[in-house]
């Protein structure tokens, strides 16, 4: 296991050289595969900000779904970064993953996906989840699933607190799947007097009875910004959701 938790401090620049990757007809032989990675605060004296993280991940027909739980274990808040935030221009605030296979090849490597809810601002005893929707894999790679590599830090609050999110209010779900597309339907509400002028992110994620995650739907920059006490309707869609033992749909959605 290769997760990457640590408190904040500077991380070493990961790279990648993604592959042409699987046809569509090898895509399609590729058999579910679920793996469950858990990362505690790092050893040693404990401080007042500490975090920690569980991932699932799941393979479905060639796509890779994640779903990480981040909760704040310490007794201040804390906020999750990227451990590459404080060296980009652009400060991005989405984490860097990668997902091996047991042989040692690339899965998936990516930067898409958001913080739920936002800002990543988490009080103590709070969790926040951090969702990737479908993504094609990079290769078959031994057909078993190792290593995941997350570039994730949790820090005393700073960041990402500057320009806090709005969320959004999510009714009316439903959703259809047709040829291995899902599609979420749904209405947004901005109940927030702030007005702002980015355009909204959702994140859907699919559970089975027993919580297991099924998959995710993530739309980012989701139609015009919202006024203050407007509603609207949202569609959007994606790949590798198993939607066969669907028990709960959970649905979350801000606005920068």
């Amino acid at each position: 296991m290769a997760l990457l938790l640590v408190a904040c401090q500077p991380g070493a620049v990961p790279t990648s050289t993604p592959s042409q990757g699987p046809s569509a007809s090898e895509l399609a032989s590729v058999p579910l595969l679920t793996a469950h990675y858990e990362a505690g605060p790092p050893p040693g004296p404990v401080k007042p900000f500490r975090g920690e993280m569980i991932q699932d991940i799941q393979v479905y027909q060639g796509w890779v779904s994640m779903r990480f739980v981040l909760r704040n274990t310490g007794e201040e808040p804390i906020t999750f970064l990227n451990t590459l935030y404080d060296y980009e221009p652009l400060q991005l605030y989405e984490p860097l993953v990668r997902l091996e296979w047991a042989d040692g090849t690339a899965a998936a490597s990516t930067r898409r996906g958001r913080f739920f809810p936002t800002p990543a601002l988490l009080q103590p005893g709070q969790e926040a989840v951090y969702l990737l929707g479908g993504q094609k894999l990079l290769d078959l790679g031994s057909g078993a699933l190792g290593d995941l590599v997350s570039h994730i830090k949790y820090c005393p609050t700073r960041g990402m607190e500057d320009t806090p999110g709005i969320p959004l209010e999510v009714s009316d779900l439903a959703w259809e799947t047709s040829d291995g597309t899902t599609t979420v339907r749904g209405t947004l509400h901005q109940p927030s007097q702030d007005r702002r002028f980015g355009s909204p992110v959702i994140g859907v994620e699919f559970l089975g009875a027993d919580g297991e995650f099924l998959g995710a739907v993530v739309g980012d920059k989701v139609g015009a910004a919202l006024d203050a006490g407007e509603s609207r309707d949202f569609e959007i869609s994606g790949q590798g959701v198993r939607t066969d033992d669907v028990a709960e749909v959970r649905a979350v959605a801000w606005v920068r």
